[in-house]
């Protein structure tokens, strides 16, 4: 007998389904002999009703006797000594009827007994008063005649208890014909059903136990394949991965793990959609299977990223193997309505050996040497371990932000605010961005070097959250000394976090620990993070502008569907990316999208912030434009958090005094 559990599960369920079948057939035989026994004890009812009826009709007729021999009798003892006896007739006819209506009736019995019931009444008036006129001196016409009355009554109730006890000898007859053919036909049904049900199952058994082998297959498949391409699933590579990792530490052996990740696919599938997309990722995927080892594994992880797990393989056979995939790819020319494309690849590559710590640090070393390929100028292969000082300072700036919380490493990470000035009155400023920065021993690292790669990784959730709690700790402090202050800070958050379902409830619970205003704070999504995860942005907007939190689309313009996602996305503020702003005065093309946007932000009553603005002519051209805010260099540097909101508290003060 095969061991497949599949093939025995279904063996055991149809064994199952058989004994069931033999267990219903049971269930309903012995259903029948409770039918049986249930007509059993009606029949016997029926005969009691029929032996009280008779007892009745008994009664009538010697009562009648009894008043006529009554009536033949000139002894008047003899007389009365018969009346008593008519009394003792009556009284078992009393017995006998209301046995009789203590049984369950049909609707004609019933009807037979009521009719039966005003008989008696009447029959008995006459009987006592005949009896009655015996005893008298009434002439003997008289007494004739209610003699006449009398019998006539007891023929009239004897007929009316012969035509019940019909009724009942013809209910018997009918109950015991329907419960013969009843049990007869239930006999034959329950005979052809398990015959039938035997038949089927073991025809399915033998069905679905052929069919198991090819159906498991593609079951197994479809749960370790993806769907598109048909390779290898993340589940199963990681499977692999790990038998890869025991037999480096068991039997010594070397394994190179690739990540793979395509140059400008999104270019095709936003310019011809995501069906041609599909169709590249097939025939690159049939393209690299072609040129790599029958025995390695090539995956899908995610979009248009792969992994390549090349088994009991050297480094520089690893090397040739990536470089021949990231000159196929290059050189692959694909066609999609007439128009030619071409695309790229880029490759990190980490060694398995017995020294590798972890599955985990695999995936970690090559993605990260992936990133450094796309980082260091893309259509490359970047080798993990080279001492490649590009690498070691992104695992750096990594370690870093992956111990946001450690104690130890806070004093790396520090906060400035810059001022974000109002175009229209000039006011002083109300409204910062809260920046982020990263010390390198006394060297600012910028954002920009590090929060690509820590998003990749999943690694900016936490530092979004350790930036929210300081800034809202710092608010804290300035409501407790200036509680009437309209400061507005910009809090700039990862994409992590939008795909974060918990993020919410921590930006609501520390508004609730730290008792601010909610619209003290504008949450600020990059428009390009915003719109790559359009859903999970709209739905956490939804989500927080109940409690009066502002947001603002930072980097807005760039895409050339920009103005599109507006109405999905109810933000109160567009920052305009930098480079437009800085180029404004040498582009028209810039100049045009920057008064477009003023205008579109008009329409829809959404204010503008011009962000790097780095001179005067700059300046006064997006006043004329209608721009609501500016912020940058020229405007103002960025100042440590602290020394801000001393600032701030001390104008405030200088305010109130004035006042």
């Amino acid at each position: 007998m095969s061991k497949d559990p599949i093939k025995i599960t279904i063996g055991l369920g149809f064994a199952g389904v058989l004994a069931l079948m033999g267990l219903i057939s049971f269930i309903s035989l012995s259903q029948m002999n409770t039918t049986t026994e249930q007509m059993t004890a009606l029949l016997e009812q029926t005969n009691a009703k029929i032996s009280a009826a008779n007892t009745m009709r008994d009664s009538i007729r010697l009562r009648g006797e009894t008043l006529y021999n009554m009536y033949l009798t000139d002894d008047f003892i003899e007389r009365d000594e018969l009346r008593i006896q008519i009394a003792e007739h009556a009284l078992r006819y009393k017995v006998a009827r209301d046995v009789l209506y203590s049984f369950h009736m049909s609707a004609r019995e019933a009807k037979l007994l009521d009719q039966l019931m005003k008989q008696t009444r009447s029959a008995k008036a006459l009987n006592d008063t005949t009896a009655e006129n015996m005893l008298s001196d009434l002439p003997r016409n008289i007494i004739i005649n209610d003699l006449r009355l009398a019998n006539t009554a007891r023929l009239n109730m004897l007929t009316g208890l012969d035509e019940l006890v019909l009724l009942q000898e013809t209910n018997t007859s009918t109950i015991i014909e329907e419960t013969r053919q009843e049990k007869e036909t239930i006999g034959h049904i329950i005979l052809f059903l398990s015959l039938a049900a035997f038949f089927i199952a073991v025809y399915i058994a033998q069905l679905v136990i052929r069919e198991t082998s090819r159906k498991n297959f593609e079951i197994h498949f479809q749960a370790t394949h993806d769907e598109l391409t048909k390779l290898v699933n993340r589940k199963e590579f990681n499977h692999r991965l790990m038998d890869a990792f025991k037999t480096a530490r068991e039997n010594q052996q070397h394994h190179a793990l690739c990540f793979l990740d395509l140059d400008n696919f999104k270019t095709i599938n936003d310019s011809c959609g995501h069906k041609a997309g599909d169709k590249l990722l097939i025939q690159l995927t049939r393209l690299i299977k072609k040129n790599i080892r029958s025995h390695d594994t090539l995956a899908r992880i995610g979009g248009d990223e792969f992994g390549l797990l090349l088994e009991g393989c050297s480094l520089d056979k690893a090397i040739e193997l990536a470089e021949g995939i990231v000159n196929l790819v290059k050189n692959y020319e694909f066609v999609w309505q007439h128009k030619k494309f071409h695309v790229g690849v880029s490759i990190g590559l980490a060694m398995i050996t017995n020294e590798t710590k972890s599955i985990e640090t695999a995936l970690s070393y090559a993605d990260i040497a992936c990133y450094a390929a796309k980082d260091m100028g893309r259509n490359q292969v970047q080798i993990h371990g080279l001492d490649d000082e590009r690498i070691k300072n992104m695992q750096k700036e990594l370690s870093w932000v992956a111990d946001i919380n450690n104690v130890k490493s806070k004093d790396r990470f520090s906060l400035f605010l810059q001022a974000i000035e109002d175009l229209k009155d000039g006011h002083t400023a109300s409204k910062y961005e809260v920046l982020l920065r990263l010390n390198d021993d006394g060297k600012i690292i910028s954002p920009g070097s590090y929060i690509p790669v820590a998003e990749r990784f999943n690694l900016m959730g936490d530092v979004d959250k350790w930036v929210i709690e300081k800034t809202f700790k710092h608010l804290a402090g300035l409501y407790s000394s200036a509680p009437d202050c309209d400061v507005l800070l910009f809090i700039n958050i990862s994409a992590n976090s939008l795909t974060d379902q918990k993020f919410a409830d921590f930006v609501i619970q520390q508004y609730k620990k730290h008792n601010i205003a909610h619209d003290a704070v504008c949450l600020e999504i990059s428009e390009s993070k915003a719109v790559k995860n359009l859903h999970q942005t709209a739905e956490l907007i939804t989500t927080l502008r109940r409690y009066n939190i502002k947001f603002s689309l930072d980097d807005f313009g760039i895409g050339i569907t920009s103005f599109s996602y507006l109405k999905n996305l109810p933000v109160d503020y567009l920052k305009i990316d930098g480079h437009i702003i800085k180029n404004i005065s040498q582009s028209t093309a810039d100049k045009a999208m920057v008064a477009a946007i003023s205008e579109v932000g008009r329409v829809m009553n959404i204010e503008t912030i011009a962000k790097h603005v780095e001179n005067i002519f700059t300046l006064n051209q997006l006043k004329e434009m209608g721009i609501n805010y500016a912020q940058g260099f020229y405007l103002e540097k960025p100042r440590e958090i602290n020394r801000r909101i001393d600032s701030i508290k001390e104008s405030l003060l200088k305010r109130s005094v004035r006042h």
